[in-house]
């Protein structure tokens, strides 16, 4: 059953997402805000807690989420995403499309220099393009439409795609628009240390890596009224207790959090705000068996799907901060089928038939990679085991979970994953080459349906994308168990616009209280 604040917060979402489709495609955010602000914060210094190290500093290497208020103090994107999921202009200062959505031609904004001196042109954007398209990054797949970056002159650069994406100016806006100084990219000195354009520059002087990470503001800066506090800390604190406890000391003036501490944050007359964005819950990677010879029986991830309580670990560990959903999918997206939500039920009785039926009657063992923290997983320890699936937990390095679960070493895993744009969420996880399909899996049949998508536009085009979603449900590609509203919580001296599209703010949406 959905929760009715996430159900409000969805439906305004999706008024939203419908009025920016010709720019965005569907995608949208909002949040409430509760508590009062009286406080007027300084802009001498804004602190935040981030829950996970900073990881590289290069550039092919970012990652959205928790890590994206580390990479966009220092670097800038091409273009910028407001709080209302508008595109605007960044470091291009225009853009446009050809007749067909195969030509992207940007105008860059003059007089921007890295913090090496560096000039910004149109020479390093195709450099950064092609880091990026090259790398080995997650993030590698927002290039890969993109098929040449040509230069026309010092200030415009034209970027020719193989087909249509409808995705890319979001991408641009993201980890898929940072631009680094061309000499530094790839380099070993560029892991420890960024060199963009951003509003800041850091301290390495002041910083300890894994602990805390100190900024300063880049006078050089373009746009020095976005961001108005003169020094930037992150300090990295994994644990949900000590951030609380930070944040009510004045310690730090943001963090993320969940609904088990929103009853207390309004009681110690902290504001909180929240907006639908995370999907939770299995990735049933190995589809073709290759280290779980069981994930190859669609009927053995369908028990999986069976035997799991999405419900009870939404109301239980969510505490109802989300809604029932067992897509990848965004509710807004034009790929999001309401119906498939009540496909698997929890039915650990039908879990059982399923396996029985595969030939698993006496279960199976499965090794997991155990994401420090998740709460959920003696749950789905417990709950498989009641079927006959034994977890084995394999500790994995919180800094290193997402490439350890895209390594291809773990047949099925936890992941909190955000959600997008609809062509966004698809082109990451569901063709063979997408980073959250590890094993590679592709049919015909699927393969067919994602060139159908490609080629279509309007209607055609949705509904190609809603059979997608169809296929990947009904064959189990995940065990997807809700749509988890982001909750982030921050000090009455400051004030906060959310990103749509990321699970914490981004730098330039803090300001001090008025």
């Amino acid at each position: 059953m959905r929760n009715p604040r996430a159900r409000r917060a969805v439906q305004s979402i999706a008024a939203l997402a419908a009025a920016l489709a010709l720019v965005v495609g569907c995608a949208g955010g909002t949040n409430t805000t509760d508590g009062s602000s009286s406080t007027t914060g300084s802009t001498d210094k804004l602190t935040l807690a981030v829950t996970i190290d900073s990881g590289s500093w290069e550039p092919a290497l970012l990652q959205n989420g928790h890590q994206a208020q580390y990479w966009n103090a220092v670097y800038d994107t091409l273009l910028h995403m407001e709080s209302d999921a508008s595109i605007v202009p960044g470091m291009a200062e225009k853009w446009e499309y050809n007749d067909d959505n195969t030509v992207l031609t940007l105008t860059l904004r003059p007089g921007i220099t890295f913090t090496d001196g560096a000039k910004f042109d149109a020479e390093a954007v195709k450099a950064n393009i092609f880091n990026l398209k090259n790398g080995t990054g997650q993030n590698a797949v927002m290039m890969k439409s993109v098929d040449d970056v040509v230069p026309v002159d010092e200030l415009t650069v034209e970027l020719r795609l193989s087909a249509p994406d409808p995705a890319l100016l979001t991408y641009l806006t993201l980890a898929g628009g940072v631009m680094g100084s061309p000499a530094a990219l790839g380099t070993d000195a560029i892991t420890t240390t960024p060199v963009g354009s951003g509003p800041y520059v850091l301290d390495a002087a002041a910083s300890e890596p894994g602990v805390r990470f100190a900024f300063t503001r880049n006078d050089d800066y373009w746009d020095q009224e976005s961001y108005p506090y003169d020094n930037l800390e992150l300090v990295v604190m994994n644990e949900l207790t000590a951030r609380v406890n930070a944040l009510r000391s004045g310690q730090v003036q943001g963090i993320a959090a969940d609904g088990s501490v929103v009853q207390e944050a309004k009681g110690a007359n902290l504001d909180v705000y929240e907006w639908p964005l995370n999907r939770r819950g299995l990735y049933l990677a190995d589809r073709d068996g290759t280290v779980v010879p069981a994930l190859k029986d669609v009927r053995v991830r369908q028990a999986i799907n069976y035997a799991i309580d999405a419900d009870g670990i939404l109301e239980g560990i969510q505490l109802g901060f989300g809604e029932r959903s067992n897509q990848v999918f965004n509710p807004t997206s034009v790929n999001y089928l309401p119906e498939l939500n009540d496909l698997y039920p929890y039915d650990p009785e039908k879990a059982k038939e399923l396996l029985a039926e595969a030939g698993y009657a006496d279960g199976f063992e499965v090794v997991m990679p155990e994401s420090a923290g998740e709460k959920s997983n003696p749950i789905v320890e417990q709950q498989l085991a009641e079927v006959g699936i034994t977890v084995k937990w394999v500790k994995v390095d919180p800094t290193n979970y997402v490439a350890e679960v895209q390594s291809g070493k773990y047949g099925m895993f936890w992941m909190s994953n955000s959600t997008a744009e609809a062509w966004w969420d698809m082109s990451k996880q569901i063709p063979a080459d997408a980073p959250w399909n590890p094993f590679s899996t592709s049919t015909p049949e699927l393969d067919a349906l994602i060139a159908e998508a490609r080629g279509a536009s309007g209607d055609a085009y949705a509904d190609a994308m809603k059979d997608i979603n169809r296929y990947v449900v009904e064959n189990a590609w995940f065990d997807i168990w809700y749509l988890e509203n982001v909750i982030y919580l921050a000090s009455p001296e400051v004030e906060v616009s959310v990103h749509p599209m990321n699970v914490v703010p981004f730098i330039k949406d803090f300001r001090p209280a008025d």
